[in-house]
């Protein structure tokens, strides 16, 4: 649809791939949904580079971790630029195994989590080409409905002659699926919004769609009440105080007073300036230290 086109009209203008944009707005969300600007994401390489095994059948495989650098506030146009060039320095590099690179970088190991990375991107091209083996009759296996999540999450992209299908594949134990749903509508909004302007920093980018935006920023927020309009605030304070002169009005520390207590002290600071000359709408410079 419109948003393919897009995508491939900002590839092209900065000389990506279409793998590379769609990696550098995952990495966009998961910084913003975690506050860093060091992200590692985690994909997986053919890893038949070499022409003497294009023939061998067999898994070939290699896990890639991309070290993305979201720091100083770039833009879409500076962010491609680097997505493009660390992916380039690690596939150049897709012949060291996984495992040796854990081994070399020797992070703090967990069970509870992977190492390195905890988020992953798959790509993929739709191959319709039929498997033809001389005396053999190959068959697709059907994917078994029931997965194991590998990874805390893993954004899968599919590109066809259809368009491009995205699924989200996540760790039951740590996300729910409204919550999964939510991050896949901001996927979507915030490719659009590299889109639609990629010379703004990927901090503004937009992540909310406009339904979602005026959930939080109007309907959350409308807190408009009817009060009087024709008392001041010392006003209801001394109501208030009249209600429930027990109750508590103000605390610091181990201290607290009454709004009856409160209001004699506040009385007695009016008399004082009303003593020395103050008057409506004169400005009176307060300096006390910290407490009730």
């Amino acid at each position: 649809g419109a948003l393919r086109k897009g995508l491939q009209q900002l590839s092209a203008r900065h000389g990506t791939t279409m793998f590379m944009t769609l990696l550098a707005g995952w990495a966009v969300l998961l910084s913003r949904f975690s506050g860093q600007d060091d992200i590692v994401v985690g994909t997986p390489s053919a890893n038949r580079g070499r022409t003497e095994i294009e023939r061998l059948i067999g898994f070939f495989v290699n896990t890639l971790a991309l070290r993305l650098d979201l720091s100083n506030e770039p833009t879409v146009a500076d962010l491609l630029g680097r997505v493009k060039a660390r992916t380039l320095e690690a596939q150049e590099n897709q012949d060291i195994p996984f495992e040796q690179v854990v081994e070399l970088a020797n992070p703090t190991r967990s069970l509870a989590y992977n190492p390195l990375f905890q988020a992953m991107f798959v790509w993929e091209k739709d191959d319709k080409g039929a498997l033809e083996f001389s005396g053999l009759h190959p068959e697709p296996r059907r994917q078994v409905d029931y997965r194991i999540s590998k990874f805390d999450l893993t954004l899968s992209v599919k590109e066809s002659e259809s368009g491009l299908e995205a699924g989200l594949e996540y760790a039951t134990a740590l996300f729910e699926r409204t919550t999964i749903e939510r991050i896949a509508g901001c996927y979507r909004t915030l490719l659009e919004g590299m889109v639609a302007d990629d010379r703004l920093d990927v901090s503004r980018l937009p992540i909310l769609a406009a339904d979602e935006r005026r959930l939080v920023v109007d309907t959350w927020n409308a807190t408009d009440a009817p009060y009087h309009r024709d008392r001041c605030i010392h006003e209801f304070f001394e109501e208030q105080a009249r209600l429930v002169p027990a109750a508590v009005a103000v605390e610091f520390g181990q201290a607290s007073m009454s709004y009856a207590e409160l209001n004699v002290a506040a009385n007695r600071v009016a008399h004082r300036l009303r003593a020395l000359g103050v008057k409506p709408d004169d400005r009176v410079a307060i300096c006390v230290d910290r407490g009730i």
